[in-house]
């Protein structure tokens, strides 16, 4: 993969300190440096936050930027353009004026705070890939550049199932552990506990409601999902009535028997007797259990693998290079030519990106479209989140139980260099696609599943979603309101795994003419749990919300002021009779530094948000969208969002377009 890259960390930020932790996985070799000079290192790549060092490291960091010698990746808060850069800005903070704080938390209660680092840790995550992609540039093109990547433009990207709502003029408010789109979709007490289940499709909520066996299920005002959606508050009552008759384990199973995406609240130092965590990281897990949990013991945890593809792939590199790879300013990826089959957010998150990157990326949909397609709201008969997710790529239908399309799809992965997916494992060798199958498909293949719980699993039947995942992971014992677990607002478990998927492909395809197939492994849980353990062995101040007449401000809290101090300053301050901008004002005059708390759909008028993140794209028949740039900027092979995909075609209609060789 990276193996043989010099890459310096400098500086003392979680971003660069995990970037450089995550580049270290791919083979390269680190060197960190929080105060020393850069020349004091031989290095390919430097990472560094320009905001939160000293005046003369910022100038150090100008004049690599400007000599060409390095690929500089700078990961600061707001990027060098915003109306709020120059200034430090805590993740909390980011979290605050970003929006993604405000979808955190019950419907009725306060903004809650993320309690991990989620800003720094997917800047870290994006930074890695783009480092990859400039490598792979640098390798191909000899050419050097720089990359900027934005705390504020990652923690925004998350917001894609809220900011659908806010294209739509509406105000997308908390919805604590459910989904603003689907129902049943919560925590629900059990006769021990709690258990998270989330349903998706008809099928799922026909599944959910015949085993619970409660009558008014039946009831018409339950019939569509938008039907559940809109009696959300009933239908959650009922579903309990059935969940409060088992304890937390039979209800588990019996989800996992009917195929119902459920599991239990995890603490995170419980992940050590969580039985797939214990499986998968045993290392990790006794570390656990004989000395608890400290600032490093998230390093004992990857969040991804790779293997060989296929043993009885034959050795194949491929000799040649698509000429327009080598053009100066084209995408890092042009030239590589992408399959993907997923739904939702983690595949598509990857083929995204992948494509943004400049590679061809061909989805293959269902007979009658990826279910996301018809959420609400929308346009033209597509969803934004659909089109949020699935910029710029090539969309045909198959039906994968007919050996025509299954023909078909070989045909296409014949020539593909990445073949990317998040179904349930062994979907795909069940229709003859499995690891040895794509190996003699094409034995240069990098084939990346994307899974909750692993291939090598304890709960290999067991479907899985964003909740789920949070839920057992430690994510959601971080992150309380009230002392109760919550969610993440954003579905951060889905990014999350998404992201480090998008960095082990990309790692992989700017390494060497590869000799053979590659499989990527990427467990859901491994990445949450990855960042849970890193949120516990380096805890952040606790910081207070506070609540105003329009809305609620954040306040820090650090070794000068406690939470109990903040509360305090803010009461002395009269905040609750002010509007949050009055807020941070008397604050600020009381030496307290406080940042509104933003609404998603507030958004649409911040100049920042405007410009480092919304952009507009255009579908085939000329309809505007508006989607989201991506929150790195590479200053030579920029990755570009243009187009929002129409209807998946049938192969034998788009047989020309969407031909990979």
């Amino acid at each position: 993969m990276l193996d043989d890259v010099r890459v310096l960390a400098w500086g003392a930020s979680h971003a660069v300190r995990l970037c450089a932790t995550l580049i270290e996985r791919a083979g390269a070799r680190i060197s960190v440096a929080e105060a020393a000079s850069p020349d004091d290192f031989a290095h390919d790549v430097i990472i560094v936050s320009s905001d939160v060092c000293t005046a003369a490291q910022r100038s150090a960091i100008a004049e690599l930027k400007a000599a060409g010698k390095y690929i500089v990746c700078d990961i600061t808060a707001m990027g060098p353009q915003a109306s709020r850069a120059g200034t430090a800005w805590s993740d909390a903070q980011v979290q605050a004026i970003s929006g993604l704080m405000d979808t955190t938390g019950f419907a009725n209660g306060e903004p809650v705070r993320i309690g991990v680092p989620f800003a720094e840790i997917s800047a870290a995550l994006y930074a890695s890939a783009a480092i990859a992609a400039a490598l792979r540039v640098k390798r191909l093109r000899g050419i050097v550049q720089n990359i900027d990547v934005t705390l504020f433009g990652c923690a925004a990207s998350a917001l894609t199932t809220f900011l659908p709502a806010a294209f739509a003029g509406a105000a997308a408010g908390r919805v604590g552990n459910r989904h603003p789109a689907c129902a049943p979709w919560n925590a629900y007490r059990t006769r021990d506990g709690w258990i998270l289940i989330c349903t998706s499709t008809e099928e799922q909520w026909r599944k959910i409601r015949r085993v619970a066996g409660v009558p008014r299920l039946d009831a018409p005002r339950f019939a569509t999902l938008r039907d559940r959606v809109r009696n959300v508050d009933e239908l959650d009552r009922l579903i309990e009535t059935w969940t409060a008759t088992l304890n937390t384990d039979e209800c588990s199973a019996l989800c996992e028997r009917i195929g119902v995406a459920a599991g239990p609240i995890v603490t995170v130092k419980g992940l050590s007797a969580e039985p797939n965590f214990r499986m998968r990281h045993a290392d990790a897990a006794r570390q656990i259990d004989a000395g608890g949990i400290d600032r490093e013991t998230y390093g004992h945890v990857s969040v991804f693998g790779v293997s060989r593809l296929a043993d009885n792939a034959h050795a194949m590199s491929r000799t040649t290079v698509d000429s327009d790879a080598l053009a100066p300013h084209v995408g890092p990826l042009t030239g590589i030519k992408v399959v993907e089959i997923g739904q939702y957010t983690t595949a598509p998150l990857v083929g995204k990106h992948l494509a943004a990157l400049g590679a061809q990326v061909v989805k293959i949909e269902p007979p009658d479209g990826e279910v996301a397609r018809s959420w609400t709201p929308g346009q033209a008969g597509t969803s934004y989140f659909f089109a949020l997710n699935n910029t710029d790529k090539q969309t045909i239908s198959l039906d994968l139980k007919q050996e025509a399309d299954r023909a078909y799809l070989r045909t296409l992965l014949a020539d593909a260099d990445v073949l990317v997916e998040n179904l349930r494992p062994g979907a795909l060798a069940k229709l003859g696609f499995g690891r040895e199958a794509l190996g003699e498909i094409n034995p240069r293949l990098i084939y990346c599943s994307i899974s909750g719980f692993g291939i090598r699993s304890a709960y290999p039947a067991r479907p899985a979603f964003d909740t789920v995942i949070q839920a057992m992971s430690g994510l959601m014992d971080l992150t309380r309101s009230n002392g109760e677990p919550v969610k993440l607002g954003a579905s951060g478990a889905d990014i999350l795994g998404g992201q480090a998927a998008l960095f082990a492909i990309v790692a992989n395809l700017a390494g060497p003419s590869r000799q053979a197939g590659t499989f990527v492994e990427i467990s859901m849980q491994d990445v949450a749990a990855w960042c849970a353990l890193f949120a516990s062995g380096n805890p952040a101040p606790a910081g207070v919300v506070v609540l105003c007449i329009d809305g609620h401000v954040w306040l820090d809290s650090d070794e000068r002021l406690s939470a109990d101090a903040l509360v305090e300053c803010a009461t002395r301050a009269r905040c609750a009779s002010l509007t949050r901008t009055s807020a941070v004002a008397a604050l600020a005059d009381a030496g307290v530094r406080a940042v509104p708390i933003a609404r998603v759909h507030e958004l649409i008028a911040d100049s920042d948000f405007l410009a480092d993140v919304l952009s507009v794209a255009r579908d085939a028949k000329g309809t505007f969208w508006p989607v989201l740039r991506v929150p790195y900027r590479l200053s030579a092979t920029p990755a570009r969002i243009c187009n929002v995909p129409g209807e998946p075609r049938s192969p034998m209609v788009s047989a020309a377009c969407v031909s990979l060789t």
